[in-house]
């Protein structure tokens, strides 16, 4: 990805982000009801936006207390929001409430990341109030549920939830180092991952397999030296992996030196995606229709 089209990217989902927490405030306006967690995030992204390159490290994060009808109490919802939330990641949501038991806490919690997950995945559009919205409803019919029917049986538990496959993609400026090509090769054997790694100017990781696996080859491999890498996307309860094993792939262009500092060739590079029925992740990594 060229740095003018990310830096076209971050800017278009950032500036997405102040204009929804205009209407949010806009929305939530009695005292206290909307709280930003660091204010100060907001003038960094407006200060990118108007003139700065550097991407701000912080991402945006606020407490919303949402009305529960019919009730005193109010429940704090925590969003976070990734630099390329709504285009490319999704928000991330948590919820706290005194009106609710530690099962339905729970309960709630899971149906949150069912909802994420349900979003279309061409849909790049805000979608927090929608959300809250949906948050209202869902817990209006939760609370007159008699805690009864939340037993530990109804709340999948850890391993079963361990047994899901999860693909995760990953974008970094440049994959040179023969150390480190060795090592991303290592790390999928080792934690029994398929997927694949394209050395060169960008570089391109795809990681699959059980969830906490892959969890743990994304925790290791950023903590290398990276002038740039970044997670575009995460896949979670996939059916079925996409790739027999994990390999290194050049793509290398006609004529261009076998080796990372080849030109890619991206014909090849999304016949391979096409392949494995990934065709759709070029406009995530690339902004290829």
């Amino acid at each position: 990805m060229a740095n003018e089209n990310e830096q076209q990217i971050y800017r278009g989902c950032i500036s997405q982000q102040l204009e929804e927490l205009e209407l949010l405030n806009y929305i939530y306006c009695k005292p206290n009801e909307l709280q930003l967690l660091d204010p100060s995030v907001v003038t960094d992204y407006n200060e990118y936006l108007e003139k700065s390159h550097t991407l701000p490290a912080a991402h945006l994060e606020y407490i919303i207390k949402l009305p529960i009808m019919g009730n005193s109490n109010n429940i704090d919802v925590r969003i976070e929001l990734p630099h390329l939330y709504p285009k490319l990641e999704k928000a991330r949501i948590s919820v706290h409430s005194s009106l609710l038991g530690k099962l339905k806490e729970e309960y709630l919690q899971q149906e949150i990341t069912k909802y994420l997950e349900e979003q279309q995945e061409d849909d790049t559009e805000p979608y927090i109030y929608q959300l809250l919205s949906w948050l209202q409803d869902q817990m209006e019919v939760l609370l007159k549920r008699p805690a009864s029917e939340f037993t530990s049986n109804e709340v999948p538990v850890e391993a079963e939830a361990s047994t899901n496959l999860e693909r995760m993609w990953i974008y970094s400026h440049h994959i040179k180092s023969t150390t480190k090509r060795q090592e991303l090769i290592r790390q999928a054997r080792q934690l029994e991952l398929s997927g694949f790694s394209r050395p060169g100017k960008p570089g391109i990781i795809c990681i699959e397999g059980d969830s906490a696996n892959v969890q743990e080859y994304w925790r290791s491999i950023k903590s290398l030296r990276w002038q740039k890498i970044t997670l575009v996307r995460t896949e979670t309860k996939q059916r079925k992996r996409r790739f027999d094993n994990f390999t290194e792939q050049l793509f290398n262009a006609e004529g261009s030196s076998n080796s990372e500092e080849g030109i890619m060739n991206m014909g090849q590079f999304i016949k391979f995606l096409d392949d494995h029925g990934s065709g759709y992740i070029k406009a995530e990594l690339f902004g290829l229709a």
